[in-house]
């Protein structure tokens, strides 16, 4: 499928929020986040976990820190796997399909919402099948 390959074939530079990329299901979503400055930046786990937390309330989302991914909504999860993309600070994110990890939410709305909130100067990029790009096209070309 010509989709998967264009997404596989992502350069480093590139965060990626994605179905394939599944949170892991007995830490919170805050621990969840701060993996990503503890094992790639080194950081110790204070600080790790003070940038997950600022990362959950830049987007709206400070309730849901000590919720685990079962007991989570798929916008909740959603917004913990996007969080975990932005705290990587890469140039570039690539939300893979998001109607599959956002089935029960008017996700247009809520990445419009997301995007105006998130402090990236990179650029958002939404990778779906064809017929979908009309609902979500206006959804990152306000900004």
């Amino acid at each position: 499928m010509a989709l998967m390959a264009a997404v596989a074939a992502l350069p480093d530079d590139v965060a990626r929020v994605a179905l394939e990329l599944p949170l892991r299901a007995n830490l919170s979503a805050l621990d969840n986040i701060a993996l990503i400055p503890l094992y790639q930046r080194h950081y110790d786990t204070a600080e790790s976990i003070r940038q997950a937390q600022a990362m959950l309330e830049q987007l709206g989302y400070a309730g849901i820190a000590l919720l685990r991914d079962p007991d989570m909504t798929p916008a909740e999860r959603f917004v913990t796997q996007l969080a975990r993309a932005l705290i990587l600070r890469r140039p570039r994110l690539v939300i893979d399909r998001p109607g599959a990890m956002l089935y029960d939410e008017f996700y247009p709305a809520l990445i419009r919402q997301l995007a105006a909130r998130a402090d990236m100067t990179g650029t958002w990029e939404i990778y779906d099948f064809n017929w979908n790009q009309v609902l979500y096209k206006q959804a990152l070309d306000s900004e």
